[in-house]
């Protein structure tokens, strides 16, 4: 019982949830690295060609944090009220033989439901632009990096492939 209390309190700290997130964003570009030097790169040359592709780890650590702050205290409420909204809807329709009541725990069932797609939509958001109102880039796209399977030549993703061919 402990373990999950302590998970849960883990959540709302602020340095240990910022220093997981530096962890695992260092392990990404540690393990890019591994397969640089795989590919015969000096283990400098390895880390620096993963950092360059990796990005801007500053910016992306604050984007991963900002994301996962979305599912703080507020969120956390919004799920318990939807949650009471849905149970709440569905005694009243099983209890309830009258039929303007049951229509009552239809309504909050659909209402808890509804609010669940909310959050669910919510928490994966659009991509968030920088000032210039340009997406941040992880680096994936120059032309001194090796591109991933899913691209093909010309640098295009298997959508903006298909959109060109629609064309």
């Amino acid at each position: 019982m402990n373990s999950h209390l302590d998970l849960l309190l883990k959540r709302f700290d602020r340095a240990a949830f910022e220093c997981e997130v530096e962890e695992e964003l260092k392990f990404h570009i540690g393990m890019q690295a591994q397969a640089y030097e795989r590919q015969g790169l000096t283990p400098e040359e390895a880390f620096a060609k993963a950092a360059l592709r990796f990005g801007d780890f500053t910016q992306i650590k604050t984007q991963c944090i900002r994301i996962g702050k979305q599912s703080g205290v507020r969120t956390l409420a919004m799920r318990i009220l939807f949650t009471v909204a849905f149970l709440l809807g569905v005694l009243i329709r099983i209890s309830s033989w009258e039929f303007h009541l049951t229509r009552v725990g239809d309504l909050l069932i659909m209402i808890a439901v509804f609010g669940s797609l909310l959050l669910y939509a919510k928490r994966s958001g659009p991509t968030v632009f920088s000032a210039e109102r340009k997406p941040f880039q992880l680096g994936l796209n120059k032309a001194s990096d090796s591109l991933p399977l899913s691209f093909d030549d010309k640098g295009r993703t298997p959508f903006e492939r298909v959109r060109a061919d629609d064309r």
